[in-house]
């Protein structure tokens, strides 16, 4: 509380609670602001590279404490503080159940919350799924997130169970869906309860689900998840599209999937609405049959005609995710998109900027290599050559010589080129420097792509004095624009760049051949953000016309807008 003064005068003294409404909401809108981004599985703090979802958990835990202490001031502050409490949950998604029957885990209290206050259900806008690795083990039962509970175990079958099966009973659904789902509830509870929780959440609009079991036994048909809880072989005859007639189908428009076992989700074409999807797929270290197996994954008709509601995909391929860099990644990345034959937008998202070495931090990686340009040094002395396999430097020097290639990537987009029209190149990792200088992508193929966002790396090809193989000269390393860019571009976007990208050929035939014969009619915006190798003083040099006089004539001449800015962004939470 506090005393206002207005000319000399002191006015009643008012307090948080006499202030409007909309005031109110908005300061409680600030008190988490990292909701949203835990459901993508972003950790502000960048943790070591284990698992996300303990720190998630944890980051959830902590940020619901302050809307707890507020609900409990007045009925006022309680309703708009459980609005935001509710909005974003991260909780792990797994029902520990101990003999007699008990359940002890934070997934059986959200629930049982929502099916006693049916009114509390349509706060929840996002939500993170968070399963553990397998069954129930002890060591997941000692988990802090799980163990630090004070309240007692419930009864697993009268608690949850049965009143999931009453309000099974109550939809509008085929007798034999209501009947296979009602049987799963026991004995494939781990899934099913992804349907129920779906059933519970009239208003919910992003569902992420982190998967962190490698063991395949939990998908079934050949690693296909249903996201709501359906067993293929159940609903083998029953038609799913008669479960319209619930609220989320309507509501849901994001799907974000994390695993460590490469999996296609099924059960998505039934949303109407759900039109962006988000795969963060463990695809480095594959065997060659795995491989193959993947693309029979996504290469049939059915996932095609599962996927089909998809326009928007986006693709993570950040080291930390992905693994480091080789040929099953490569190639399981490409059978991936062939399942994808409608999209409209891909986004190939990496580290950011200032993390493109995900082994910069001593805490994440005690290897790292202080000079990136530094050739692995020789085995060391307990490097067993017989397993054939490669020392960890010698596989990152790889991955950034021969597979984090742009052109490749770019190519093996055939079967989307006709339809796409926004296309987003990873950064991160990718722009690494490697052996050899790496050829560049061209897009002059793609008839309907309207918005193009690139790293400088896949524009002017890296070119060091320290690269062992100098003399590669077989490949598109010197392109220019009229070689490169979509005929109907509007809007391009380059980041990570530096002072190269200011003085180079390849922005002068840009500007030139825009003002001279408007090579691209639909151009309007082209915007430039720079990464942390062009420091605060030369942006600032920059921005007020102290340094790059050419390129301020070539601005002042241009027929489209340009902007600039500085490289902050995380990509993982771009979405």
């Amino acid at each position: 509380m506090s005393t206002l003064t207005m000319n000399g005068r002191s006015l009643d003294p008012i307090s948080l609670n006499d202030l409007p409404t909309e005031l109110l909401i908005n300061i409680i809108s600030n008190i988490d602001v990292h909701q949203s981004n835990r459901i993508l599985g972003h950790i502000p703090d960048d943790p070591p590279p284990s698992l996300p979802d303990p720190y998630l958990i944890r980051d959830f835990l902590t940020g619901c404490r302050p809307f707890c202490s507020l609900s409990l001031t007045s009925r006022r502050f309680r309703d708009l503080a459980q609005k935001h409490l509710f909005f974003a949950p991260v909780i792990s998604g797994f029902v520990f159940r101990f003999p007699p029957d008990r359940s002890h885990s934070r997934i059986t209290y959200f629930l049982r919350t929502l099916l006693a206050r049916p009114d509390l259900r349509k706060h929840v806008k996002e939500i993170r799924l968070c399963f553990p690795k397998d069954g129930e083990t002890i060591e997941q039962r000692d988990e802090k997130e799980e163990s630090n509970m004070t309240a007692k175990a419930l009864p697993f079958v009268t608690a949850i169970v049965l009143p999931c099966r009453k309000l099974i009973a109550t939809l509008d659904l085929p007798a034999d869906m209501k009947k296979s789902w009602s049987a799963q509830m026991i004995m494939e509870y781990r899934y099913t309860m992804m349907g129920i929780v779906l059933v519970l959440l009239p208003q919910l609009q992003k569902l992420s689900i982190s998967e962190n079991s490698e063991d395949k036994s939990h998908y079934t048909d050949n690693h296909v998840l249903n996201i709501l809880g359906m067993h293929p072989q159940s609903h083998a005859n029953i038609d799913l599209g008669s479960i319209k007639c619930l609220p989320v189908i309507r509501s849901l428009r994001l799907l974000k999937l994390s695993s460590p076992t490469p999996v296609r989700l099924d059960g998505l074409d039934v949303f109407p609405n759900l039109d962006t999807l988000d795969m963060s797929l463990k695809l480095a270290d594959m065997g060659i049959h795995q491989v193959h197996h993947l693309s029979r994954l996504y290469h049939d008709p059915q996932p095609i005609a599962t996927l089909r509601s998809i326009r928007h995909l986006r693709i993570d391929c950040q080291t930390k995710s992905v693994g480091i860099w080789d040929f099953s990644a490569r190639s399981g990345l490409m059978h991936i998109l062939h399942g994808f034959r409608q999209l409209s937008s891909l986004e190939l998202y990496a580290e950011p900027s200032a993390e493109k070495n995900p082994f910069k931090s001593v805490r994440a990686f005690p290897h790292y290599q202080t000079h990136i340009q530094t050739y692995p040094d020789a085995p060391s002395a307990d490097y067993d050559a017989t397993t054939g396999e490669e020392s960890w430097d010698e596989r990152v020097y790889a991955a950034r010589t021969e597979w984090t290639d742009y052109q490749y990537l770019v190519d093996s987009l055939l079967h989307i080129r006709p339809q796409l029209e926004r296309l987003q190149l990873p950064g991160g990792f990718w722009t690494l420097p490697g052996a050899a200088r790496k050829p560049l992508p061209r897009f002059e193929r793609f008839p309907r792509l309207q918005v193009l966002v690139l790293p400088q790396a896949a524009v002017i090809s890296i070119k060091l004095e320290c690269m062992r193989h100098q003399g590669t000269t077989h490949g598109d390393f010197d392109l220019i624009p009229t070689q490169v860019l979509p005929p109907n571009l509007r809007h391009l976007e380059i980041f990570d760049a530096d002072d190269q990208l200011l003085r180079s050929e390849w922005l002068q035939v840009l500007f030139k051949e825009q003002a001279a014969c408007n090579r691209w009619p639909e151009l309007r915006k082209l915007e430039i953000s720079f990464g942390p190798t062009f420091n605060d003083k030369e942006y600032a040099d920059l921005v007020t016309r102290k340094s790059s006089t050419p390129f301020w004539t070539l601005v002042d001449k241009a027929t489209f807008q340009i902007e600039f800015g500085r490289d902050s962004e995380v990509p993982m939470v771009r979405a």
